[in-house]
Order: C-alpha cells, then sequence, then structure tokens
C-alpha cells in the first residue's frame, strides 16, 4: 500500500471502480422537461343567456359623457334600457345597436330625440327567406333602426295630413319635404358590418391593432367589394366580414352597403321614396371598430359618382366620429333576437330564425320557441306598406296602390 498522498488516492479510485463494476448503479434515461405554469382550459363558447352555466356580470357603469358624441351615445343607451326594462335579460341583443337621432335646430343634446332604434347582429338562413316582405330578414342593428326610422316617418306623415304643427314635415310641391333646420344623426355602438371594417393590407391603418378589433386588411382590388357569409347553425347566418370575391356570397346586402346606397338615395325607403323627398343621415357617430378612412370610403365615396338623373343633386359626405363612450362592458354575445322600436310606437323582440315578431315570452325555453307565439311584425314591410295606403287613402294622397310598384319606386333616382 502506498503512503504518499498520491498514491492513496489512486488506491481510492480504484477500489471505487472495482465497485462500480460489481454494483453498476440503475440506468436512467430521462429527457429534461420544462415545468411550464398550467394552463386554464377556457371555454371556447359562452353560455348566453337563458341557458346552463350562464352567469351575469355585475351591473356595468358607464363613464360620464362630455362631448357631444359621448352624450348622443349616452341617449341611444338610454332610451333603449328604458324600452327594454321590463323584457327579460336572455332578450337583450346588445352586441350591435343602432339609433337614428332627430336634431332641431343647433347641434346641442337639449335639442336631440331619438326616433328610431334596432339592435342585432344576424339575419335569416337563406332557404328560410321568401321575399314576402312579411317577414323581417336582416335582423343587423343598422338595418332595423331604418326599418323603425320608416314607421317613425310614416307617423309624422299622419300628423301633417291632420294638420299637426309638431310634424317635421312641409309640403314641397306634390310631396312633403323635411322642415329647414331638422338633421338626422345616426349612432352605432360597432361600425357597420361589411366594408366599412376592412383596411387596405399597404397602407395607413389607423385604428387597427388586431383582427379581434373588427377591422380586417384585405388587397387593394378588394376594398368596396366586401359583403358577408357566414353560417351560425344554432339560430341564422351571422354578418361577418368574407373577403374571397369568387366564393358564394350572402343575398342580402351588408349594412356598410344599405347606409352607403341610403347614403345616395336617402334613409327614406322605396316604400316612401313617391311621397317624400329624399332624407339623408348628415352624421354617423361610431364607438367600436372605427376607421374614418373606411367608413368615408364605405359609406360615401365608392357611391358619390353614380349617374343621377338630371336636377337631382347629391348630398354632401357625413361627417364622421368616433366617440369612446361604451354603455356596455366589453362586447356582448350574438344572441337569436332583434330589437326594433319607433318614436310613439310599440318595441318588439323579433326572432332570428322566422324573421317574425315574438307575441309572448313567458314559458319560451330556449332555444324553442313554439309558433304560437310568433306573429307577423308591425315593422315588416308589407305592414309599413299598409300603413303608408291607408293614410293615403283616408287623406286623399297620391301614393302607388300596389306593393310591387311601391317597393321598386326609388329606382327613379
Amino acid at each position: 500500500i502506498s503512503t504518499t498522498k498520491k498514491g492513496a488516492r489512486n488506491a481510492a479510485v480504484q477500489a471505487a471502480f472495482a465497485q462500480f463494476l460489481e454494483n453498476p448503479p440503475p440506468i436512467v434515461n430521462e429527457k429534461r422537461k420544462k415545468i411550464a405554469p398550467e394552463k386554464k382550459k377556457r371555454n371556447k363558447k359562452r353560455p348566453q343567456p337563458g341557458e346552463e352555466g350562464y352567469v351575469e356580470r355585475p351591473p356595468f357603469v358607464p363613464p360620464p359623457a362630455t362631448e357631444f358624441p359621448d352624450m348622443i351615445a349616452e341617449l341611444s343607451w338610454k332610451i333603449f334600457d328604458e324600452i327594454l326594462a321590463d323584457v327579460p335579460e336572455m332578450f337583450r341583443a346588445r352586441r350591435n345597436v343602432v339609433a337614428i337621432v332627430k336634431v332641431e335646430g343647433e347641434a346641442v343634446i337639449d335639442n336631440c330625440e331619438v326616433v328610431a332604434l334596432g339592435s342585432g347582429t344576424l339575419c335569416m338562413f337563406m332557404d328560410k327567406m321568401d321575399g314576402s316582405g312579411e317577414l323581417v330578414e336582416d335582423l343587423t342593428g343598422d338595418s332595423l333602426a331604418l326599418r323603425g326610422f320608416r314607421s317613425y316617418l310614416i307617423g309624422q306623415i299622419k300628423k301633417h295630413a291632420e294638420g299637426a304643427e309638431d310634424s317635421i314635415f312641409c309640403k314641397s310641391g306634390n310631396s312633403l319635404q323635411v322642415k329647414e333646420g331638422i338633421t338626422f344623426i345616426l349612432y352605432s355602438n360597432s361600425s357597420p358590418m361589411g366594408d366599412c371594417r376592412v383596411v387596405p393590407k399597404e397602407g395607413p391603418k389607423e385604428g387597427f391593432k388586431s383582427r379581434k378589433q373588427g377591422l380586417l386588411p384585405v388587397n387593394e382590388e378588394e376594398l368596396g367589394k366586401i359583403r358577408l357569409f357566414r353560417t351560425d347553425k344554432r339560430f341564422g347566418s351571422s354578418e361577418s366580414c368574407f373577403t374571397s370575391l369568387a366564393s358564394f356570397l350572402h343575398c342580402i346586402p351588408s349594412p356598410s352597403d344599405k347606409l352607403g346606397m341610403r347614403q345616395i338615395c336617402g334613409v327614406q325607403g322605396s316604400l316612401l321614396s313617391g311621397i317624400l323627398e329624399p332624407i339623408f343621415i348628415s352624421r354617423h357617430i361610431v364607438n367600436r371598430s372605427f376607421n374614418e378612412a373606411s367608413l368615408q370610403r364605405a359609406l360615401y365615396d365608392r357611391f358619390k359618382d353614380v349617374a343621377v338623373p338630371e336636377g337631382f343633386q347629391l348630398p354632401p359626405a357625413p361627417i364622421l366620429t368616433h366617440t369612446l363612450w361604451r354603455g356596455t362592458f366589453g362586447t356582448p354575445p350574438c344572441i337569436p333576437w332583434g330589437v326594433i322600436w319607433a318614436l310613439d310606437q310599440s318595441m318588439e323582440l323579433l326572432h332570428t330564425p322566422t324573421g317574425k315578431r315574438l307575441m309572448d315570452w313567458e314559458g319560451i325555453v330556449p332555444p324553442e320557441v313554439p309558433e304560437d307565439k310568433l306573429g307577423v311584425s308591425s315593422y315588416a314591410t308589407k305592414s309599413l306598406f299598409s300603413a303608408i295606403l291607408e293614410t293615403c287613402r283616408k287623406h286623399k294622397m297620391a301614393c302607388e296602390e300596389t306593393y310591387s310598384a311601391q317597393k321598386t319606386a326609388d329606382t327613379l333616382y
């Protein structure tokens, strides 16, 4: 045995190696795993009002409104909440609330009055649409607000015919026109679906951060041509941007297309165009997904060069304003219901899959809705036509006597 330190170390190494050969340790072949925090499982489909698992949020308290656009938004939501005060939560469509506001005189909130309101995000399935005029086929908030506005206009025509001084109309030749100093504002808590929500892939993208905001970058040649196409099997076709121009497109124009065409032809619609001079929206106030360049292009620029009859002047471009005032916390879910209302008229809940009015919500268990609880809406096109015809006959006013002639009247513009 070595007596030196080096020799002792060598002897210890040899002894340990001999022990290793006789009793080798077990072989362990494990890869090192990274320790990551456990991911929380998220429910992709949030339960809707009336469904199992739905949890109602605490009441949302909106911020104070200090600027005029914010006050218009606040006023619109105030009316929305008032007309739905007695309606169960599961029927309150809040995702896309649109209001038309009358301004009489200077643009201050004391001179403003909400005259029509619509709320909804969906339309009927194409195979359920029949074009009869007895169904409300497009239940997007923009379309419903326009329907409600036409019902309001019919009421104002009746007032004028009866000699009421508070009617918004005065005589203009063989037709009626809005009195001087009265204008209309359209408020929407979300930019109109369709072309208003797209931005060019190249160039400035003011207001655009991600697709979750509702704005979608597209190729230059697709601007002005965006339609809607996405099917929700639960209760109707959900309105959404769809950019494949060669693919099948939805048979109903997008809200962007409707509002753009009405910015040129007038929001009075075909049923009233033979009685009224064109009525235009002078200002759009938008909350979510606001992009001024997209709104300007979609609502006016792409239509301003259209050929019009001699003597007909195009209206000026509408003022486009962004408001940060919100009436809800976050973005509410899509539900199979629409809300429509007009001043001096009743509020109606509309069932998206059928395009009919809900007559009674007692005992309704979603998604089933018994047929005997549904009926024809008083805001359906044929119902509005009947109201116009009754007024014209009663007060001996000239108007088209057939539904088909009234429906195509605005092709004159």
